[in-house]
């Protein structure tokens, strides 16, 4: 047992990584994400007729075809494939493959056919103390955590949470709610925060990353290098 009181988060393994406007009036932010979309967006599947709100991860390029997608976790369709994604008002794509088992919980969402879509290499970073900005440009990936290392959260619910610190890189394990047998996913990363909620409902697929302010071809660029993606969370004392 632990002395003090902390939240807890649970990090999966990274993908491969690469590295706004609205139309017609709609306002453009993270509850309501249009193409090209960003990570850290709040997205809404159907599954079933029940609806599941999440976040969106960050975009990573399929192997088969080169081309963009977005990750998030893989429960948030229930483990299931073709199931349509939303933003707010704008289709974001559909979950063309899904797990959630002892090894992953992650999903893949891409566009489909009849609804092509774009995702970029941006993440949502809204809802930070004044000043930080509202978006960063994602400029790499890291391995792996480092137990110690100071992590960002980017979260539908949460939205941007800091200084959440890498307690563990494989004692984590995320179960779902329902009865025996349960699925569950086992050798997560943990990561807390003391006296903070660092994660709710909700949060489920939000980017975690480390904040990286750079120039690039003589620009400051507001960046972030993504350490892996959030799939639950709960207390831990």
């Amino acid at each position: 047992m632990w002395g003090r009181p902390f939240s807890a988060c649970l990090m999966t393994a990274l993908l491969a990584l690469v590295p706004c406007t609205s139309a017609a009036g709609a306002p453009a932010d993270r509850a309501n994400d249009p193409q090209p979309h960003r990570g850290g967006a709040a997205i809404t599947t159907t599954v079933s007729s029940t609806l599941f709100d999440c976040t969106a991860g960050f975009a990573v390029r399929r192997v088969e075809d080169g081309k963009r997608a977005m990750v998030t976790a893989g429960h948030c369709s229930d483990a299931q494939k073709n199931v349509p994604v939303v933003s707010g008002e704008f289709t974001y794509g559909s979950v063309a493959r899904a797990f959630f088992d002892d090894g992953s919980d992650a999903g893949l969402i891409t566009g489909t056919p009849t609804k092509p879509q774009v995702y970029a290499p941006t993440i949502w970073t809204d809802g930070g103390p004044p000043g930080e900005p509202v978006a960063r440009r994602v400029l790499g990936k890291s391995d792996a955590p480092v137990v110690g290392q100071k992590v960002c959260v980017s979260g539908k619910v949460t939205k941007l949470l800091c200084d959440v610190e890498v307690f563990s890189l494989s004692e984590g394990k995320e179960c779902e709610e329902k009865p025996q047998p349960r699925r569950c996913t086992f050798g997560l990363a943990i990561g807390v925060k003391e006296h903070t909620v660092v994660s709710q409902p909700a949060d489920s697929g939000a980017p975690v990353f480390v904040p990286v302010d750079k120039v690039v071809d003589g620009h400051q660029v507001h960046g972030a290098v993504i350490i892996g993606m959030l799939v639950a969370g709960g207390p831990r004392v």
